[in-house]
């Protein structure tokens, strides 16, 4: 029996199809890196907020580098994802001296029906190319299940309005083929979105675009601030006026066959306009974070490595405190350096990566180091900077 995308699941779960492809109720649950860069074997717990805190080298882009990934093969295809990645020999873990295959899942969830996944596994074949190896996913919403199976030439496709095989190129994903569970996967998948703010990207003269997508690197931040409701642009900056002092107003102008934006901060007499290229570093990272989570197609997890670069020590709990406000529309996943950040965030929230005898770990903060935190004996901050933030073993 298939159910109609108006269609209310019997247990009261208001999960259709319809909503499914809306993304709505959508939540990450894990994510697990098998033989990838330097993760040997491990699962990045998600939540509504989550931090991955750890010294330089252990391990942190690399976990982030698996959600781009993912993004990526939707978008871009599998071959072009892994060539954005480096190439297939470039993800592949190596311990003394051997490689392995790569592959990833990750968990997601519809409402309160059961866990969904997507899996894909890749092999080596001769001159450091790969081939799909196994690759998989399973999509339950109210009382349906879509899936699919593939060993990188056939696929094997199970839902309620279909169960074919199909064929599928070499070296391409199973979401190419063009099924609608395929079709779901890619939805999820291109919901995950990772932000590398580049401050000279948003300062430059930018050309009008009809892409309301948000660029990772803020490189039409322009149209995706023109897109914006009257009243999200009074949050953005009201956001940004909590974090950088005097912001009263932002207005997008017109350069001739340009944009940019022009930033007013108010003084004593009058507000006073300065264009983005005027702006600091600080300042305009802040803007194209804050416009990523208020942009009008939201992510259902966005990703912000290190939040505080550039952004002056003093308002770094404000934007933590702001990330964790927007959590309730997008989950918020952060790596970070900063004592600051740490300490404003839940013991909870953070996850540990360290290395150890050449791989990467990853966990939850230990029982102890929580105990020690939540009996005031010392900050999560302190602890970080002590390198004694242990995790759960």
């Amino acid at each position: 029996m298939s159910m109609d995308a108006n269609e209310v699941a019997a247990d009261g779960d208001a999960t259709t199809l319809g909503e499914t492809l809306a993304l709505k109720n959508l939540q990450f649950k894990s994510l697990t890196l098998r033989n990838f860069l330097s993760y040997r074997d491990a699962t990045i717990e998600l939540g509504d907020f989550v931090a991955l805190v750890g010294p330089n080298s252990s391990g942190k882009s690399n976990a982030v580098a698996a959600i781009k990934l993912l993004r990526d093969i939707p978008t871009h295809g599998l071959p072009n994802a892994v060539r954005r990645r480096g190439g297939y020999d470039q993800l592949r873990h190596r311990s003394e001296g051997r490689p392995y295959e790569p592959s990833l899942r990750l968990e997601f969830q519809f409402g309160s029906a059961e866990v969904s996944h997507y899996e894909l596994k890749l092999g080596s074949v001769a001159g450091k190319r790969y081939e799909v190896k196994r690759e998989s996913a399973h999509v339950y919403f109210g009382r349906e299940e879509w899936g699919f199976e593939s060993d990188g030439t056939r696929v094997e496709v199970h839902s309620p309005e279909e169960e074919r095989p199909v064929p599928v190129a070499p070296g391409q994903s199973a979401l190419s083929t063009g099924s609608l569970t395929a079709f779901l996967v890619q939805r999820v998948l291109q919901s995950l979105q990772a932000v590398e703010i580049n401050p000279s990207s948003v300062a430059d003269l930018q050309e009008p675009s009809s892409t309301r997508q948000f660029e990772p690197d803020g490189s039409n931040v322009t149209s995706v601030f023109e897109s914006l409701t009257a009243a999200r642009r009074t949050e953005l900056v009201d956001q940004l006026a909590a974090i950088v002092p005097g912001i009263a107003r932002i207005e997008l102008r017109n350069l001739a066959d340009r944009q940019t934006l022009a930033f007013y901060q108010a003084t004593e007499s009058k507000d006073r306009m300065f264009l983005a290229k005027q702006m600091s570093d600080g300042t305009l990272r802040s803007f194209g974070i804050l416009l990523a989570m208020l942009q009008p197609a939201s992510p259902s997890l966005i990703v912000i490595e290190e939040p505080e670069i550039a952004i002056h020590v003093g308002a770094m709990t404000t934007l933590v405190d702001i990330l964790q406000q927007q959590a309730n529309v997008s989950q918020v996943l952060i790596t970070t350096h900063s004592a600051d950040i740490v300490n404003a965030l839940p013991i909870e929230d953070l996850r540990v990566v360290w290395t150890e005898n050449g791989e990467s770990r990853l966990a939850p903060v230990s029982d102890h180091t929580r105990d020690v935190v939540r009996r005031g004996l010392m900050t999560p901050g302190e602890l970080l900077r002590a390198d004694s933030l242990d995790p759960a073993l």
